[in-house]
């Protein structure tokens, strides 16, 4: 990608500009606060009482079941069926148990990250949940409801805008693997915007909207694609690094 932009001629600000490496080699800057204000106002999946967003972290900690399923439905733009889930639906997942709700991607320093295991822990979380009519997409809404702080949310878009690609036709072990080296890049990226991202998130907490980091890097990420059509924002350079 060269050069694509959203608003030409504007500029963000130096507090909330967000700098991105791209895994294909390009550098993303996007201005994340208009972006990701835009999104949490209007979004399905942000606006209500029984929204995602609502509900994600106060789900059932150790468990998916069949309510989780449904808020994956009714406002994020999943279609996954029941059938597809029953054979870790209901039951205790030790390895989701495992994982601290505390445990953050992107707060985490690398010594904390290093001793709770998160590279693992993310690897093995969706090696369980990346399977036959489960893919990555669906598969991360689930876990980012089970573990807010933790996993990004990588739908089609969100791996666009890295310079990803997670193929389709690959074994759920292989898409499983290609979504955990997204997700370690995203904390690296993270990691390396975290001023900017918690002035935005303190931003967002002003006007009522808690969000982790992830989740708000998430926000930014999503609408930056041209596909999604959400105004309010901008994304200012798509370019070589």
């Amino acid at each position: 990608m060269r050069d694509t932009r959203n608003s030409p001629g504007s500029v963000a600000t130096e507090e909330t500009a967000l700098r991105l490496a791209r895994l294909d080699g390009d550098l993303l800057v996007v201005e994340g606060a208009a972006l990701s204000e835009a999104f949490f106002s209007q979004d399905a999946s942000s606006v209500g009482p029984d929204s995602y967003d609502s509900l994600a972290g106060r789900t059932s900690a150790h468990k998916i079941e069949t309510s989780d399923i449904e808020a994956l439905n009714r406002t994020m733009r999943a279609r996954t069926a029941h059938s597809r889930w029953a054979p870790i639906t209901g039951i205790h997942l030790s390895w989701l148990e495992e994982i601290d709700p505390n445990l953050d991607l992107i707060e985490a320093d690398d010594a904390q990250w290093e001793m709770a295991d998160g590279e693992p822990l993310i690897g093995a979380a969706l090696a369980a949940v990346v399977g036959q009519g489960r893919g990555v997409a669906v598969a991360t809404k689930m876990l980012h409801l089970k573990r807010p702080r933790l996993f990004p949310i990588l739908d089609r878009l969100v791996v666009e805008m890295l310079g990803g690609r997670i193929a389709d036709d690959a074994p759920p072990s292989i898409r499983a693997q290609e979504a955990t080296r997204l997700v370690v890049h995203l904390r690296g990226q993270g990691r390396d915007n975290i001023q900017a991202l918690k002035e935005i998130q303190a931003q967002l907490s002003e006007k009522g909207f808690e969000r982790s980091l992830v989740r708000i890097l998430d926000a930014i990420l999503w609408p930056s694609h041209p596909a999604a059509r959400i105004p309010g924002g901008r994304v200012i350079q798509v370019a070589g690094a």
